[in-house]
């Protein structure tokens, strides 16, 4: 499984060059896999996955009061990273980049892979 999901990152990677990685987290928060650029140094990918759990899940909760299921999609954007988190099944995939980033290209991917993604946890 981390052999396909990085596959699935070097394939992103070729149609956005500034992205700094992909983690695939849990709904309770655990990272399930991971992959970052060595340009990129990580720390703890389990305190970055627990944050992005709890944020999304925060979102999630807003989006109920509108009556609005699940959140599909979540973008955010500091003056040194983006991060667009999306649902793939019972899964989030979390995106990292460049604060550059062209959008297009990376919301693009964020569809086309998340079906893939989403079939390497459900086996």
């Amino acid at each position: 499984m981390v052999e396909e999901l990085q596959g699935i990152v070097e394939e992103v990677r070729r149609f956005v060059p500034t992205l700094l990685g992909v983690v695939v987290i849990s709904e309770d928060g655990l990272p399930l896999s991971y992959h970052f650029s060595r340009a990129w140094n990580v720390e703890d990918p389990i305190v970055i996955s627990g944050l992005l759990s709890s944020a999304t899940s925060m979102i999630e909760n807003v989006l109920r009061e509108f009556g609005d299921s699940e959140a599909q999609l979540l973008y955010s954007q500091g003056k040194e990273y983006s991060i667009m988190v999306g649902r793939a099944g019972n899964v989030f995939v979390a995106f990292l980049a460049t604060a550059d980033t062209k959008l297009g290209p990376l919301f693009m991917e964020m569809r086309r892979q998340s079906d893939r993604i989403k079939k390497l946890f459900q086996e």
